[in-house]
């Protein structure tokens, strides 16, 4: 059997979604798809551990029948979670089956009750699971109504197309980035719901290169949500090169669904040691040690934003030793920050999202946060884009806190406004790789960059009174609108204006005269072959400088390239993947920066965007070698079959030809209004249109008078003739195309099931330079549409001056004038 990749997993575990999408809220039936992918994946990976304990009983001289009856003892599974027969999906390989019990890949009726009892046999036999499986009720009415047997039955099914054990997977931990997947599609599903348990995955990225968690250390996150905090500085920690197993994980949530999906999560990701509990943090907080609360190496949090709470009963009340917020008013952020503080080491550090209001409101929150300030803990603010979180617009902002901050940095704080750089979505907004590199690397380096970042002394902050508003501190306000009353009034575009551009044409070796002309001492006018607002974008991306760079830029990412391969070629066996990360991101800054065109952050960014397209393909290539699972079919057919695809490309564009065709002779015909449709404002199809013209000829022949009607019903005949010629051979072009594509889907498939390890290898590679190249493509491609953008706007301010304006008007004039007197009115 061919080992699962991860695009096959997440199509796999978004179908089952599919299957109850629509029927309930993403909120509601999330837990009943992590359920049964839970189940389904310990049932599988038991069977392989029975299998082997059923071997070690028979290599020890015991009768198959003794072994079978052995290997039910749940102390043997030290490394495995314990399946009782109840839970089972199916009977393992020696197992006879019991007839008292219906494994679940054979249940029909009674499904929804049957699968709340495996769920609770399971958690019953294995005492890390209790309360992670037995909230999960397959009975529970949604609304009016429930899931079927039948909808049940259909999900099973689903999940039993592949086999989720260790051995199938391509690289050990697909199924825990599939889970992730999986996580992420239900809180785009789940709308403003999906904030309580997911932060978005850049967000996380960026907390845990604060952070930086190193072997050997404790994590902790007090509102862990489904956990995925925790895993990311797992996977640092691994992609430091380091022993991420020698890493202890804790983490808290109040919320017992969200919770259970928490441990689910860390059992999928092979962390079944991690330590997480369900309570508030606030009230309860549950790691306690030498009658404290424990303290943590790294503390890394997204809490609920504007809560309110109660100090009845809360434990531990001295960790708020700067101070109560009101437990009304929603203003338990502060509370929030002064728990995690309490839960840092001496030495440690902690990142936190907070919202903006945390940073000046005044009252108790003022007095906290000076409290803070003046302990010289406070290591870095940084502005986060708006609207990047699931449910809240809120403002927010990452809280930097280092208990082992140098002497000399203790009287500054870091401030960082990145809220202007994120890329567009439409639901929300995202960080893109290059806005978390920038913010990384100046965090790290303490860097002062122009409206970007600057580190603030603790006097500045005590003389304006402890607010941290940080655009106070940082303002990155965009410059006023230049308006040029003269030039809007006689032309000209002035030159000031031009000037904001000087060093974005200087990047491509362009100065202002690729697009204007000198005018006079202060304006510029547009080149004379510059007509309108279109031609910028092609006398820019033409221009020969621009080319000389682009061309300059492909030729060093080409040789970096070939030291890359080298590299990769290397991996099969050997994981070297933290290595080569360091040194090939290092040297293709070292390749592209000496150009000009891209910053440090741009190239960062590209080999970002570069790495999260592969990292996993990596993680493949280090465990199973050259899989022909890599190459995508465009890259066999290209290869091997260009005869066929050329054929398959010729159909499409036929197919687009007859469609034209059909199209053109359908808009010629004027169907009357009884016919058009009235519900609609789409064209009418091409059955309407013939049924129309049926309905004309008829009424003509019913009442045939003249001649004329014999024209107009020949003219008919031959339109309704046309249409049908173009319809029918569209339909046998179409059945073509389909059942050539049937054929090239078999051949690929053939194909691919016969590749040699050199072919994989040989068309992976290609595959790997092509999507660098293209990423490189795409960010100078945004360089060159920035300045024709924004040269744009300046020619809808400019090009057309009231001057000319009234200029034209009296020319108009002239010219009616001139008209009216040949006529003989003037």
């Amino acid at each position: 059997m061919a080992s699962l990749t991860l695009s096959q997993l997440e199509t796999h575990l978004f179908k089952a979604a599919d299957i109850l999408r629509g029927k309930m809220d993403a909120s509601e039936y999330k837990e009943y798809i992590f359920g049964m992918l839970f189940l389904k994946r310990l049932s599988d990976q038991f069977q392989v551990q029975q299998a082997v304990e059923y071997q070690k009983w028979l290599d020890a001289g015991y009768s198959p029948e003794d072994a079978v009856a052995l290997v039910e003892d749940p102390n043997l599974y030290g490394e495995t979670f314990f399946v009782p027969r109840r839970a089972r999906w199916r009977p393992g390989e020696h197992e006879k089956p019991d007839e008292k019990i219906t494994y679940i890949v054979n249940l029909k009726e009674d499904v929804g009750n049957q699968m709340n009892k495996a769920l609770a046999a399971l958690e019953d036999a294995n005492p890390e699971l209790t309360g992670v499986l037995k909230h999960i009720d397959f009975n529970a009415p949604k609304g009016k109504t429930r899931l079927s047997d039948r909808q049940l039955v259909d999900l099973i099914h689903h999940f039993d197309k592949y086999r989720l054990t260790n051995e199938d997977f391509e690289f050990p931990d697909l199924l825990g980035a599939a889970y992730e997947y999986l996580i992420k599609d239900f809180a785009d599903s789940a709308g403003k719901k999906g904030g309580e348990f997911y932060t978005p995955n850049r967000v996380v990225r960026l907390l845990v290169n604060i952070i930086e968690p190193q072997e050997g250390m404790t994590v902790y996150d007090p509102t862990c949500g489904s956990g995925g905090m925790l895993i990311q500085s797992k996977q640092y920690v691994e992609e430091q090169g380091q022993n991420a197993r020698n890493l202890a994980l804790y983490g808290q949530d109040n919320n017992g669904t969200v919770w259970s999906i928490c441990k689910m999560n860390m059992i999928l990701h092979n962390i079944p040691d991690a330590h997480i509990e369900n309570d508030d943090t606030l009230e309860n907080p549950m790691f306690v040690e030498g009658g404290y609360i424990k303290q943590f190496d790294r503390v890394i949090a997204n809490p609920p934003f504007s809560q309110n709470y109660s100090r009845a009963g809360m434990k531990f009340p001295q960790r708020f030793h700067y101070g109560f917020t009101p437990e009304t008013g929603k203003k338990a952020d502060l509370m929030f920050v002064q728990h995690m503080i309490a839960s840092v080491k001496p030495g440690g550090k902690m990142a936190t999202i907070m919202p903006h209001g945390v940073l000046f409101r005044g009252g108790a929150e003022k007095a906290i946060r000076e409290s803070i300030l003046k302990e010289g803990i406070v290591e870095a603010i940084i502005g986060l884009p708006p609207n990047l979180f699931y449910g809240t617009g809120i403002p927010a902002c990452v809280l930097v806190i280092n208990k082992n901050r140098p002497p000399e940095q203790r009287n500054s704080v870091l401030f960082i406004n990145a809220d202007a750089e994120f890329g567009e979505g439409r639901a929300q907004n995202h960080l893109r790789p290059e806005d978390l590199e920038k913010i990384t690397q100046v965090y790290r380096m303490r860097r002062e960059i122009p409206r970007y970042s600057r580190l603030v002394t603790l006097d500045e902050l005590a003389a304006n009174d402890y607010n941290l508003n940080i655009r106070r501190y940082v303002d990155n306000s965009p410059e006023p609108e230049i308006e040029d009353v003269r030039a809007h009034l006689v032309g000209g575009v002035p030159k000031r204006e031009v000037a904001r551009y000087t060093d974005q044409l200087a990047r491509f070796g362009l100065a202002p005269e690729v697009v204007f002309v000198e005018r006079d001492a202060d304006y510029y006018d547009f080149k004379p072959e510059i007509k309108t607002k279109a031609d910028l974008r092609p006398l820019i991306e033409n221009h020969p400088n621009v080319k000389e760079r682009q061309a300059e830029l492909e030729a060093r990412l080409e040789r970096w390239w070939n030291d890359a391969a080298k590299a990769i070629e290397s991996f099969p066996g050997q994981n070297h993947l933290a290595e080569f990360r360091r040194q090939f991101q290092n040297t293709l800054l070292q390749a592209l920066l000496p150009v000009g065109v891209l910053d440090e952050f741009q190239i960062a960014g590209i080999f970002a965007n570069w790495w999260e397209a592969v990292r996993y393909d990596f993680k493949t290539i280090i465990a199973a070698g050259w899989s022909v699972n890599l190459i995508p079919d465009e890259y066999i057919l290209k290869a091997f079959f260009q005869t066929e695809q050329a054929e398959i490309e010729a159909l499409e564009t036929r197919v687009a030809e007859l469609q034209a065709e059909l199209d053109e002779a359908l808009a010629a015909v004027e169907l009357d209004a009884e016919n058009e449709s009235e519900e609609s404002d789409s064209a009418p199809s091409a059955a309407e249109v013939k049924q129309a013209i049926k309905n004309r000829i008829a009424e003509i022949k019913a009442n045939f008078k003249t001649g004329t009607k014999s024209v107009e019903l020949s003219a008919l005949d031959q339109i309704l003739e046309r249409i049908e010629k173009a319809e029918k051979e569209l339909r046998k072009v179409q059945r073509g195309l389909i059942l050539k594509r049937t054929g090239i889907e078999k051949l690929v498939d053939e194909k691919r099931h016969c590749m040699s390890s050199e072919e994989s290898r040989v068309l992976y590679m290609s595959r790997l330079k092509n999507l660098i190249m293209d990423v490189l493509s795409r960010y100078l491609q945004s360089e060159s549409a920035y300045l024709s953008n924004n040269f744009g706007k300046i020619w809808s301010k400019y090009s057309l001056s009231l001057l000319h304006i009234k200029n034209c008007h009296e020319n108009s004039i002239i010219k009616m004038n001139q008209y009216l007197k040949d006529l003989g009115y003037a």
